[in-house]
Parts: structure tokens; sequence; C-alpha cells
């Protein structure tokens, strides 16, 4: 079965992406207990993490984010 991410769970990646699926993960868990109060931003956290689970290393380094990143936005 293929696993069908949405926009937002790509940007969600491309966000917190590292060198691996594992490590990916890891980073969007680490940033669970500043969210837990957001319900919609939790949601998509699991939903995302739950899809990253089903799919192999193999798949994740596959997956194109680059275009999912978002430049910094520099101060004045």
């Amino acid at each position: 079965m293929k696993i069908r991410f949405e926009e937002d769970e790509y940007f969600l990646m491309a966000m917190f992406q590292k060198e691996s699926r594992l490590e990916t993960m890891g980073e969007i868990r680490a940033v669970i207990p500043f969210v837990k109060e957001d319900a919609e931003i939790l949601s998509l956290i699991n939903n995302t993490l739950g899809k990253m689970e089903h799919i192999s290393d193999d798949e994740f380094s596959r997956l194109d984010l680059e275009d999912y990143r978002q430049e910094p936005v520099e101060e004045t």
C-alpha cells in the first residue's frame, strides 16, 4: 500500500528533516510538549508520524522535500 502524505505533512517533514527517517521522527516528536495544547498541530504531527512509521528509510530518502522548505525570515 502506497502511503500518501498531505501537503502540510510534507511541510512538517521538511521543517524537521534530518539525515534519516528515524532522526526526523525524533525531531518532530521533540516538539510535542510545546504544541500539546494545539489540537490541530498535534493531530498533524500524529498523522505524519503514523504515516512515517509505515514507510521505509529508502522511501523516506526518496521524498523530495526541497520545495517544502521555507527560507528563514530575515529580521529588519
